[in-house]
């Protein structure tokens, strides 16, 4: 029986297994990725492994310790794909990863959405693992395409992490040997793409102001608030500090919003909306269901590139909101995902849901992650880049559509 199965049967009191400190950590990856950091308690860790809390606090100080035991165990687990193969042998390294990735497939969630609330020298640590990690896959890809130049291997490399990491968005049994072979497919797609120029990375320099700001206060408190949320979360984010970040002080935030949870649910409904509307002109523009499907890629990059913070918060802060909110925008996703699979369908109508399903996440995910870097989201050509790698994995030629504008 593996850690996980006996962490999902409570212990009986007395007992005191020799893994039980795995069984706690199996408990709370669970627990973290469905209900979020924030909505657990180290009493509820406790009580999913059957032990009272002062046991729990033999084997860990708090709930951060716990939070960072889970994130490095899921990191070390999934990212043992790479190194099994030798360099070159990309078909043995896809399906290994594949395998890594979807046995610890919470990881996409838990170190998007909850890895922010550790420290930042614990952060940094397992910053310096996934970075590792990617040096790798980037000469493992170099290996099997020695033509391949340096920034396309750095985007395809980021990219087919990308995939591993989607699979924890994916709400469909994946079952052996369809699932892994299904996502090896897909990291070899993304490994194999010949993708368009790809130009230097333009450095931003500190402090340097790249946009006009707003004349309004309540846009430019909204703007300041979406771009701290995104970028430290929720929960690390006051009043005071969106406040301060426009130059409001006190009393007078409450002019413009009753609550952060008021400025959140807007940033987000303004993320939703966007979406809606992008799509909408998708559909009336499209002459057919393909070009809508490369037309929808081309637009979804744009939004994610251009609005970045807002596409983030729809991934990753929506647990905050209160309940009638976070159930609107959960009804979103799951419409605005069935209008992409109702294109798939269409497109490819021998395909199976949950391929069609495991494909979008793919897509959505990879540049949701690319236009979150700062080193891949400042090259030029980027965006045709992503548009053909959307293209590729959806199954749907890139050549006809148009490819949207750097």
């Amino acid at each position: 029986m593996t850690a996980e199965a006996e962490a999902a049967v409570p212990l009986a009191r007395g007992t005191r297994p020799r893994n039980r400190r795995e069984l706690v950590v199996a408990a709370a990856r669970e627990l973290f990725s469905t209900n979020g950091y924030a909505n657990v308690a180290m009493s509820d860790i406790a009580a999913a492994v059957g032990i009272g809390p002062s046991a729990l606090y033999r084997h860990f100080r708090g709930k951060q310790e716990v939070l960072h035991a889970v994130v490095a165990e899921a990191l070390e687990s999934c990212l043992a794909g790479i190194y099994a193969a030798r360099p070159g042998e990309l078909d043995a390294l896809v399906e290994e990863f594949a395998a890594t990735a979807l046995a610890r497939r919470e990881l996409g969630v838990l170190w998007q959405r909850e890895a922010r609330h550790l420290s930042a020298e614990q952060y940094a640590g397992l910053g310096r693992q996934l970075q590792a990690a990617r040096r790798v896959l980037v000469a493992q890809l170099t290996a099997a395409r020695p033509r391949l130049d340096p920034a396309h291997a750095h985007l395809l490399a980021w990219c087919t992490l990308g995939v591993a990491v989607s699979v924890a968005y994916q709400h469909v049994e994946l079952p052996a040997p369809d699932g892994p072979d299904l996502i090896a497919r897909l990291m070899r797609c993304v490994a194999t793409a010949d993708l368009p120029e790809l130009g230097e990375c333009i450095a931003e320099r500190p402090g340097e102001t790249r946009t006009l700001t707003h004349r309004s206060r309540r846009e430019a408190l909204l703007a300041a608030a979406t771009e701290l949320f995104a970028e430290r979360g929720y929960a690390s984010v006051s009043l005071e500090d969106t406040g301060a970040a426009v130059g409001i002080a006190g009393q007078s935030i409450y002019n413009h919003f009753t609550s952060k949870h008021e400025i959140l649910a807007t940033a987000v409904n303004r993320g939703v909306e966007r979406l809606w509307l992008d799509l909408a002109e998708v559909l009336a523009s499209a002459q057919d269901d393909g070009d809508a499907l490369r037309l929808l890629v081309s637009r979804y990059v744009h939004s994610a590139l251009v609005s970045r913070h807002l596409v983030t918060l729809i991934a990753t802060e929506t647990e905050h909101l209160q309940e009638e909110d976070r159930l609107r925008t959960h009804q979103f996703q799951r419409d605005y995902i069935a209008e992409w699979l109702h294109l798939m369908h269409a497109v490819h109508p021998a395909m199976s849901s949950a391929e069609a399903r495991v494909r979008v996440q793919a897509v959505i995910t990879i540049v949701n992650d690319v236009a979150r870097t700062p080193r891949l989201r400042s090259r030029p050509g980027l965006a045709r880049n992503l548009h053909q790698l959307g293209c590729a994995l959806l199954g749907s030629d890139s050549v006809p559509g148009p490819a949207p504008e750097d």
